[in-house]
């Protein structure tokens, strides 16, 4: 992580022994990812409760104490939401990482909520689960804690049939790296025994970090960007299909047909737009994010949402503002983190 220098005072040792450390919570839309940080924070700081749209538009950070430890729990939006393409949800979150690498915080790991009540791991599951995998890398595994959630709402028998099937076959890869899995019951204690996992373990270094921080790889070179690249690229030929067929039967439609043609033209024209809007997407995974994180952050010009955040509180310390950059920040939050700062106002200077 960012260089502190080959020497560390007795000060500047407690300073991060007191600095607060980072979890970052993913699943699909629905899994209860917000439910469980607003159990940990002990009251409602995220909005959650959404299954078809994405309450969670863009990552949020939420501090929160766990036992002695300090937390920032980051909230991520899931990779299935109909209203955000998968290459912005994930560039959101590489900006997020490249920003908490580059500032030093300590990333505990990363907790993957999922849904008990699903009859089936398929669809939007599938693909979440495999771009969570390449974020992670194989040698992260072992800071990763797979959680199934909603267990009030299906039966013990039912509910353990589907927790060994994920075991079994699902989830068995991980866990044979490390992994471990566990149920959340829906209340504090629950949520507070799962996060406490992770903060006893070792600071890790994502693949995705080190694809983009230590090989100096584009976003669309990682194994997550390329992931999402790809399937950008299938929908692009399917869409350049659909294109050619709708002009040839325009062809073929006689002059007199022309109610038919508006139709076809229609079509054209929507096809062309998804065509534009994945193309888009495509070159927004085409660039360096960990350079790009590292501008952002030394242009005076980006520090509005920096000094916003310092203005709400004076102490806070200047690597926690900088972070503020890049995670949304809930109202709910800022009382907890003017809270914070008797203890750490040394942190980043």
């Amino acid at each position: 992580m960012g260089s502190r220098g080959e020497t560390t005072s007795n000060n500047d040792g407690q300073a991060k022994a007191d600095a607060p450390s980072m979890i970052v919570v993913m699943g699909v839309t629905g899994s209860g990812k917000s439910y469980l940080i607003n159990r940990l924070a002990g009251k409602e700081v995220v909005e959650e409760g959404c299954t078809l749209k994405s309450c969670t538009q863009d990552c949020q950070m939420v501090p929160v104490n766990i036992g002695n430890s300090k937390v920032m729990l980051i909230d991520t939006p899931g990779f299935d939401d109909p209203e955000r393409p998968d290459a912005d949800i994930l560039g959101g979150i590489a900006r997020v990482l490249a920003a908490q690498y580059n500032l030093g915080f300590e990333l505990k790991g990363i907790i993957y909520v999922h849904r008990i009540t699903d009859v089936r791991y398929a669809g939007s599951s599938i693909k979440t689960f495999e771009i969570f995998k390449r974020i992670c890398g194989e040698e992260a595994l072992k800071n990763v804690l797979l959680v199934t959630s909603r267990w009030g709402e299906v039966d013990e028998v039912t509910g353990a049939d589907r927790e060994r099937e994920l075991r079994e076959r699902i989830w068995a890869f991980m866990l044979g790296r490390g992994s471990c899995m566990s149920r959340f019951h829906g209340d504090r204690s629950s949520a507070v025994t799962l996060a406490s996992q992770l903060l006893v373990k070792d600071p890790v270094v994502l693949r995705l970090q080190h694809e983009m921080i230590n090989e100096h790889k584009d976003l669309n070179e990682t194994a997550a960007g390329s992931f999402v690249d790809n399937g950008l690229s299938k929908l692009r030929e399917e869409y350049l299909g659909k294109i050619e067929a709708l002009e040839n039967l325009k062809k073929e439609l006689k002059e007199s047909d022309r109610v038919m043609k508006r139709k076809m033209q229609a079509e054209w024209e929507m096809e062309r737009a998804r065509l534009r809007k994945t193309e888009e997407q495509q070159v927004s995974l085409r660039r360096d994010v960990y350079e790009e994180v590292k501008s952002e952050m030394q242009q005076d010009k980006t520090e509005t949402k920096s000094r916003w955040l310092r203005g709400l509180i004076p102490l806070i310390p200047v690597s926690l503002s900088l972070l503020g950059m890049f995670v949304g920040i809930p109202p709910g939050s800022i009382e907890m983190l003017s809270g914070w700062f008797m203890d750490i106002t040394s942190l980043g200077g």
